[in-house]
């Protein structure tokens, strides 16, 4: 029977000794050790490449790829048992609505078969922010259309003159678009039908609008592995998000809002991570890491940058 009850030590494997006339198979143990890696965006590879030989695009460029990047640890470290994130400190920089979230436009159509596409800028906008601005596109093209959202109730959409029909189911270029419908602008509006005629009675959304952005976020981390075992899953669309997810990272609109940095760790509730464990021999030195929204999409964080700990065991 084994006197090693510590789940932290291992047998290696059998090991014969000569005592005296007889032959002797023993067992060693080891102790898994700790270490803690802190990682952060701003030393990510292509960052310090970029930062010697590249013109000052490129460096605006790598400045917004922040979430989604390569880093090379200053040392191997072998035979790591698991890793485990602790804390994140993430800069909530990023827009509400925007290109990159596909929910900064819409359709209107009118009655005599006038198409119009209604884009707004990229942005961190609250309820009267975008209402006023979406009110302002629409008559500066003609749409007689007046939109009022609340956080409190109902979107509500009204016509002042004429008839129209709104399509929310359209990519930027107006074309119908069947995918990522809950991602749109009239998801978050509060409407839940693809489109709408649009006359002088006013129609109201299904549900109340929600535009703060994700409740969370994922982050990813690919250590070229082929030995872990992760326990870590989304469902989205059908099929898992991103295999390498090893954390998820709870957002506070009310407590942290744009512009603040969260600071998530695993003991305030806003962070929840996976152990992941590894079989085999696996070492750690190069890692990809990503982090993602709810919907599986990269978190541009315009330009800045963000940082974790990770606890790793090894022996």
């Amino acid at each position: 029977m084994s006197n090693f009850n510590n789940p932290h030590e291992m047998f290696m494997k059998p090991k014969t000794e000569q005592f005296g006339t007889h032959m002797v198979m023993t067992n060693v143990h080891q102790t898994n050790k700790t270490k803690y890696i802190s990682i952060d965006s701003k030393y990510k590879d292509d960052y310090q490449d970029n930062n010697t030989t590249n013109s000052h695009a490129d460096l605006l460029s790598n400045q917004l790829s922040t979430s989604n990047f390569n880093i090379t640890l200053p040392e191997r470290i072998s035979n790591v048992k698991s890793i485990t994130m602790t804390h994140a400190e993430i800069p909530l920089t990023y827009y509400n609505i925007s290109t990159n979230l596909g929910n900064n436009y819409f359709k209107v159509v009118e009655i005599n078969g006038t198409e119009t596409m209604i884009s707004l800028e990229d942005g961190f906008y609250n309820e009267t922010e975008l209402q006023n601005k979406i009110n302002s596109l629409l008559a500066g093209e003609g749409i007689n259309i007046t939109l009022t959202i609340s956080s409190v109730s109902k979107t509500s959409i009204v016509a002042t003159g004429g008839t129209y029909s709104i399509h929310f189911d359209v990519n930027s270029q107006g074309i119908h678009d069947k995918y990522r419908i809950k991602s749109k602008l009239g998801w978050l509006l509060g409407f839940r039908l693809l489109n709408y005629n649009v006359t002088t009675t006013p129609i109201s959304s299904e549900e109340f609008s929600n535009i703060n952005g994700s409740k969370y976020l994922y982050l990813a981390i690919d250590e070229f592995s082929k030995g872990n075992q992760n326990s870590f899953m989304s469902p989205l669309h059908s099929s898992l998000i991103n295999k390498n997810i090893l954390s998820r990272i709870s957002l506070d609109n009310n407590n942290y809002g744009h512009g603040a940095i969260l600071p998530a760790n695993l003991n305030n509730g806003y962070l929840v991570s996976d152990t992941r464990s590894y079989n085999g021999n696996v070492d750690l030195q190069k890692l990809n890491i990503q982090l993602l929204n709810e919907d599986g999409l990269p978190v541009i964080l315009n330009g800045l940058d963000f940082s974790f700990c990770l606890k790793v065991e090894y022996l």
